[in-house]
């Protein structure tokens, strides 16, 4: 019984095994050149005769279509599909390319240079190598080797090698909104040769290639995230200043990405409940909420002359946010757009200090 299972896991493990060529190539055990077109049923008399149907008929051969590639030069592997894991990014309708759409808000020059960055970054990282690039725009690879991880991207034999260049371009509309990022297979060897491939092998060279790197960038964002989630968690630094119109506002030290994100945990509990956020004008949204435990609900009154600062049950106010530097400028607005005053900003500074300084849990 145990030769029996040694023999069986042995034979599972060769089956697994096949090489490069057996994978994109038909197996030779059907022989469907020799294949005979089948009868036409045959229907009892007094049976309604079935409709017919095209939609399984082999098309005729086009023009540009390449007459040698039959039997073992014929690949008959599926063709690759776009994967848009990238944050942002939405398949393509083009037939004719293979790309990849990334919307931003962000002006045409930033979003410019955030893609280039990406596309440098990956570049960089898979260690291609650059032949010629336009700076924000276009670039093409050194050859690319068959490495170890491209054997595996490609699924090729350990002593196959494999030689390829490839082309990134990057167009973005006049609006900056949209992005396209195409890729193009611009050199394909196969043991040092020169190997035609039909539009089908292109393309699915070239989707994985552009998989890579959308792969690359979904990465990179994960990692930012987790990175801005632990500084979020940290202590910051709030003190009283000024806003580029001498307006007094808070002086946060940490980038605005993380005081952004800090806002939404710190504002509760100060008694300002979030009813929106928008993010294109960096402003939150709230209302004051005098039921609540958050510190300016212990420190303000409702109406009441003994209190040094009155904020009103429901009132609205915005909390504008500001990227100066590496710090960030804070300043409150009531309903009426009207900053707060400085007496009160200056009141409320060790509650609001107090909070953003604390670590979260």
């Amino acid at each position: 019984m145990k030769k029996f299972c040694i023999a069986l896991c042995g034979g599972i493990v060769l089956t697994g095994c096949s090489s490069f060529s057996e994978r994109h190539q038909a197996s030779g055990d059907l022989e469907y050149l020799k294949e005979k077109a089948h009868q036409r049923m045959v229907l009892p008399e007094g049976f309604a005769p079935l409709k017919p149907s095209t939609e399984y008929d082999i098309p005729a051969i086009g023009n540009k279509v390449n007459v040698n590639l039959v039997g073992h030069k014929l690949d008959i592997r599926a063709p690759s599909l776009i994967m848009p894991v990238a944050p942002n990014s939405l398949t393509s309708d083009n037939t004719q390319e293979t790309q990849v759409i990334f919307e931003s808000f962000l002006s045409k020059e930033e979003f410019t240079t955030d893609l280039w960055g990406k596309l440098s970054a990956f570049i960089s990282q898979q260690k291609y190598g650059v032949s010629e690039q336009v700076q924000g725009s276009s670039l093409s690879t050194n050859s690319i080797e068959s490495n170890e991880y491209f054997k595996l991207l490609f699924g090729l034999d350990e002593d196959f090698n494999l030689s390829q260049k490839y082309n990134f371009n990057i167009t973005i509309d006049e609006q900056g909104y949209k992005a396209v990022v195409t890729v193009k297979l611009i050199d394909h060897k196969e043991e040092d040769k020169i190997v035609e491939l039909n539009q089908f092998a292109t393309r699915r060279y070239e989707s994985r290639m552009l998989n890579l790197f959308l792969s690359h960038v979904y990465a990179e964002h994960n990692q930012a995230l987790i990175a801005d989630r632990n500084a979020v968690k940290k202590g910051i630094k709030l003190e009283l200043g000024f806003d580029d119109e001498q307006n007094t506002a808070y002086t946060v030290h940490a980038p605005y990405e993380v005081v952004w994100e800090k806002l939404d945990i710190v504002l509760p509990q100060l008694g300002l409940i979030v009813d929106d956020r928008d993010k294109s004008i960096s402003t939150y949204f709230t209302h004051f909420d005098k039921d609540t435990d958050g510190f300016w609900s212990k420190l303000f009154s409702w109406g009441s002359s003994d209190a040094s600062v009155v904020l009103n049950d429901k009132e609205k106010y915005q909390i504008k946010l500001t990227e100066r530097g590496k710090v960030s400028v804070l300043t409150i607005v009531d309903n009426e757009g009207q900053f707060i005053a400085p007496e009160k900003m200056t009141e409320m500074l060790n509650s609001f200090s107090e909070l953003m300084a604390k670590e979260q849990l």
